[in-house]
């Protein structure tokens, strides 16, 4: 995804001006605009009962702006808690943060968002830059062959987020368990609880492991110096992180649309946040 002006996007309007404001100020700083979006609640660690604002960002280098509830928008938005049925977030249409939920506290939990994201266009150059950064090379190779490199990229973009609170419990089987989103971050053990430096795990495309995908680390305070790594032919990966805090994991993939789209490519944007204690 890239944020341009605040023009119309297929017939609507951004359904977020102060985050639209934020990407227009990148622009002009940068040549990258923001895209990055992740679930930021307003606890990493909430006590039983404590009340949890469940806040969807978009925003680059994990800095950003609220995006508020698109109902119409979204396929799943739930909490999961051990072998518990999902749970639908509340909220308000329109407004944000997006969800709220009162924390059991007892076990590590799971938040899920997944969700359409909208349309966007960017200029060839700037285009190809957005694989690039994202280890999609073999899209820019693709352009090239249909003699597309000249052309601006045309996308759908998608989004796919989840978060872990920890719990006084830990649960080593709820980061890992797959819920049927297009891309996915799972990871092994439970980070909100595992002192031993690093994180490992496997991505999911459509099911399937991904291979060759770009998975890139932020630390909250520390966001400009990533960590990153490709997956194995298995679609696992492993990243030191050798400090504690909250992270950022996030991945792009990407596909040709479909015969009857009015674009070229469809992104889907994953990621997963979670606050890990200190080695």
């Amino acid at each position: 995804m890239r944020w341009r002006r605040p023009e119309r996007v297929k017939g609507r309007w951004p359904a977020s001006w102060p985050a639209l404001k934020f990407a227009a100020a990148l622009l002009v700083a940068g040549p990258a605009p923001a895209h990055d979006f992740w679930i930021e609640p307003s606890h990493f660690t909430p006590g039983a009962g404590a009340a949890v604002a469940i806040d969807l960002k978009v925003g680059e280098e994990f800095i950003g702006d609220s995006v508020p509830r698109r109902a119409g928008a979204t396929d799943l938005f739930v909490l999961l808690i051990a072998d518990g049925a999902p749970r639908p977030i509340s909220g308000a249409d329109g407004l944000s943060p997006a969800g709220m939920i009162a924390a059991e506290g007892g076990r590590t939990a799971l938040i899920a968002y997944s969700g359409a994201g909208g349309t966007v266009t960017l200029p060839s150059d700037r285009f190809e830059r957005y694989l690039e950064s994202h280890g999609l090379e073999w899209a820019i190779r693709e352009r090239a062959t249909r003699h597309e490199s000249l052309e601006p990229g045309r996308e759908n973009f998608y989004r796919h987020a989840k978060t872990l609170l920890g719990g006084a419990v830990a649960d080593p089987f709820l980061g890992g368990k797959p819920l049927g989103q297009r891309l996915e971050i799972l990871v092994d053990g439970d980070p909100t609880q595992d002192r031993t430096p690093g994180v490992s795990g496997r991505v999911l495309w459509q099911g399937d492991p991904l291979a060759g995908g770009l998975l890139i680390a932020r630390a909250k305070d520390d966001p400009r110096h990533a960590q990153s790594v490709r997956t194995g032919t298995d679609g696992r990966f492993s990243l030191p992180l050798r400090r504690g805090g909250i992270w950022l994991l996030q991945i792009v993939w990407m596909e040709r649309a479909g015969w009857f789209s009015n674009e070229d490519w469809q992104s889907h944007w994953s990621s997963l946040t979670f606050q890990k204690p200190e080695p």
